[in-house]
This record gives C-alpha cells, sequence and structure tokens, in this order.
C-alpha cells in the first residue's frame, strides 16, 4: 500500500455522478479561533464512524515547498518529490501531483483534508486555499470531457470512465478517475468526493454534521494540540482482528489486547506521535495496556515494526507514543491494523 495516501484500504469507494455546486450554496462555515480539524467536522456526516484528517498546508510548509503552484516546473516538482519522498501521509491528490499540473488545480492548492466513512459510503472534503479559481476549474473539467448539465442551482459534470484513457485512467489528459465524483462549493473553497449528494446535504445543513453530533470530541480533546495536527484518524468501533484466520490463531496472537470502543491516532511536529484507545473502564484499559506491551515485545516486533513505542494507561485509556521520525512505521501499521492498532475480535 503506498503510505502517502490518506485512504487505506480499509475505506469503501462510492460511485457517483460529478457535481459542481455554483457559488451560491451555503455553508457551516468555520468559527473564528477553531482549528482546520474542526472545521473539517461541520462538512462531514454526523453518522460518519471513521475519520482521516489530513494538512496539506503544515506538512508543505515544514518540507519548505510551500511556495508551489499548480502548473509546477520539472525543477519544482523534482524538488517537491525529494523533500517528500519520506513522509508518511498525504492529501489523495498527492498521488496525482505530476500529471495535475496541466489541471486547474492540484495538490498544491489544497489546504487541508478530510475523508469520513460510514457503513455505505464515503466523504471526502478538500479545503483549497484562497487563491483557487473555482470558475477556472468548472472550464476546465469541461474541456476534459467531462458532460454537464444544470440541476437547480447546481451545475452537474458527468464523468464516463469510458472516455478516460485506457492506459492511464486521466479525464483530458489531467484528471485522475478518483475524481469521477466531485462537487465545487466555491463559498466553502471545497471539492467534494465519494457521496457527494451526502456531502452536500451537510454542507447545506440539510443533515447534521460531525460537529453537530461531537462524536468524535472526546478522541480530539486526547490530541497532542489540535491547532498543529498534521494527520489525524479516528474511529469508532475500530475493526479487530484478522479475517480468514481461526479462532485458536486470534486467540494467541491478539489474546491479551482489548477491543477499544474508540481509537486516535495524531501526528503533530516536534510531538510525539500519539495512539489513543478508549475503553469502557478503567480495568478494561489496565488489561489492554499490559495486552499491549506484550503484543510489541513479540508479534508486532516480528512482523517487522521497527519502532520504538511507549505504552501507559490513563483512567480509561490506553496511550502509545512513538518519536514523530518513526510517523511512516506508525502510519503503515495504522493502515493495516497492526502493532499499537491491532486488537481483539470480540
Amino acid at each position: 500500500m503506498d503510505a502517502m495516501s490518506s485512504t487505506p484500504g480499509r475505506f469503501v469507494t462510492v460511485s457517483a455522478t460529478i457535481v459542481l455546486v455554483a457559488a451560491g450554496l451555503g455553508g457551516c462555515g468555520l468559527l473564528d479561533g477553531s482549528s482546520r480539524v474542526q472545521e473539517s467536522l461541520d462538512y462531514l456526516p454526523a453518522k460518519s464512524t471513521s475519520l482521516v484528517f489530513v494538512d496539506s498546508a503544515a506538512i508543505a510548509e515544514r518540507l519548505g515547498v510551500d511556495d508551489l503552484e499548480t502548473g509546477a516546473s520539472e525543477a519544482d516538482l523534482d524538488r517537491w518529490a525529494e523533500a517528500s519522498q519520506d513522509e508518511a501521509y498525504g492529501s489523495e491528490l498527492r498521488n496525482w501531483t505530476r500529471v495535475m499540473q496541466e489541471a486547474a488545480f492540484s495538490e498544491f492548492d489544497v489546504e487541508w483534508e478530510a475523508t469520513a466513512t460510514y457503513e455505505d459510503g464515503l466523504v471526502r472534503v478538500t479545503k483549497l486555499n484562497d487563491d483557487a479559481d473555482f470558475d477556472a476549474i468548472a472550464d476546465d473539467l469541461e474541456d476534459a470531457g467531462y458532460e454537464r448539465s444544470g440541476e437547480g442551482d447546481a451545475s452537474v459534470f458527468r464523468g464516463d470512465l469510458s472516455s478516460a484513457d485506457a492506459t492511464t485512467g486521466l479525464f483530458g489528459g489531467r484528471y485522475p478517475n478518483t475524481l469521477l465524483n466531485l462537487a465545487l462549493v466555491p463559498d466553502e473553497h471545497l471539492i467534494v468526493t465519494g457521496d457527494v449528494s451526502e456531502g452536500l446535504d451537510v454542507i447545506n445543513e440539510d443533515e447534521d454534521s460531525l460537529a453537530d453530533s461531537g462524536r468524535f470530541d472526546d478522541l480530539l480533546d486526547a490530541a497532542p494540540g489540535q491547532d498543529d495536527l498534521e494527520f489525524a484518524a479516528l474511529d469508532l468501533d475500530p475493526p479487530c482482528g484478522l479475517r480468514n484466520v481461526s479462532p485458536e490463531q486470534q486467540e494467541q496472537l491478539f489474546g491479551g489486547l482489548g477491543h477499544p470502543r474508540r481509537t486516535g491516532y495524531f501526528a503533530v511536529p516536534e510531538e510525539r506521535l500519539k495512539v489513543v484507545r478508549l475503553f469502557l473502564d478503567e480495568e478494561a484499559a489496565a488489561d489492554d495496556e499490559n495486552g499491549l506491551v506484550t503484543f510489541l515485545d513479540g508479534p508486532a516486533a516480528q512482523t517487522g515494526l521497527d519502532a520504538d513505542i511507549d505504552v501507559s494507561a490513563d483512567g480509561d485509556s490506553v496511550v502509545a507514543e512513538a518519536d514523530f521520525d518513526d510517523r511512516q512505521a506508525i502510519t503503515q501499521a495504522w493502515s493495516r491494523g497492526e502493532g499499537p492498532f491491532a486488537c481483539a475480535a470480540e
């Protein structure tokens, strides 16, 4: 799996129409003083059971490539690639940075991205910077071959997979087919992909958002610092155990571990990486602390997890911490449900 992607294999993908929303769409907006991750909650469905947040602007600033703009030269792209080669996480558009330099926007226009999943779908919202020209993006989508039609206050773009390049999967040579489903919300400077109708219902306040429900608040309260978060991955009732493994093997591998009701993973520069496992009570957390230490020293180490991880219990939670420089190893473990993210199936 590509560690640069913020979308692990456990996420479902959703095919839908491409929608371009006119500037008249309303939105929730951001209260002054709120963090970017809190801002993202305004745009995601309240029913979501997982959330992945990436602050692309903060990453670019740390890497010294925040001066790059779409249409970058090969020399600048090489500079970006060299600076980014050891990074552990990034937005979905990051995987298509080079091919999108001829498009109307790219990773270089992204401030942050947040992806939420729920039982039958996914909504991804991407916040572009203030310089992004949404009229130009709309025109360029049409020029790239998307079919445009009117639908109330929205302009609808449909990408036909049969018209995408058979070799590259690109529309118009510059838009990846992962953008088959797209909504532009100019007033909020957002791009919405995945289950567009669901996302727009939340943005228009026709459905409750994660900010309304507050269901991830306890996890976010455990973050080292929300204002400086580069990456956060939150799960309610995370998947545990392994498929196609017998109960006896499950017990041998994960018998000492608990089944957390929620997990969170946070990366903040100049802070330690933090994994939080929340349980129903202190007793369950204490048992999991002992089991996790044993697991990390045994099965996890044998699978190649190369990071020094400190584990401690704190009330009804278990906290695992590692150095920020270990973010690639820890992020790969997160994407696979291994290491400090492993847990016993119920």
